[in-house]
């Protein structure tokens, strides 16, 4: 005769399970309003979702405001490279408009004067001069297709 003997069952939730299912849930929320507080943040900033700028967008977009630095993206227009020094001003485009560029500080060596050459310039626009602190130009690709 076998008997099977009965578990004991708890009666209901224990006082400390509540307390402690309370305590994650309250720090399970904290966590999420934090998250959703930095993704907010974090898209809100300027130029948070665009690494830079087309040529067309920032003469739309007009003066940046104050100090405030942006990138703006283009392919220099052949001929248009002037040097003095360190001092260099050249235009950029997108296809659509063009903007005039000038930087004081030393061009990388991929940077050439042809229509080829794409640029990623930083610094901030009066409206009508995109004042460069920095100049980035795109390496040419050394793969060619075949033909």
């Amino acid at each position: 005769m076998d008997q099977l003997e009965e578990t004991p069952q708890p009666d209901g939730p224990r006082a400390g399970d509540s307390k402690a299912s309370i305590k994650f849930y309250a720090g399970g929320a904290i966590i999420a309003v934090a998250v959703v507080g930095l993704l907010l943040w974090a898209m809100n900033r300027p130029g948070a979702a665009a690494f830079y700028l087309t040529t067309t967008e920032i003469s739309d977009q007009g003066a940046t405001p104050g100090a405030e630095e942006v990138r703006v993206n283009g392919n220099v227009v052949a001929g248009s490279v002037r040097t003095e020094g360190l001092e260099t001003t050249f235009a950029i485009t997108d296809g659509d408009t063009q903007v005039t560029v000038h930087t004081d500080r030393p061009l990388p060596d991929s940077f050439r004067d042809d229509a080829a050459t794409e640029v990623v310039a930083r610094g901030s626009y009066n409206g009508e001069l995109f004042v460069a602190s920095e100049v980035l130009a795109k390496c040419p690709s050394k793969f060619k297709a075949k033909t």
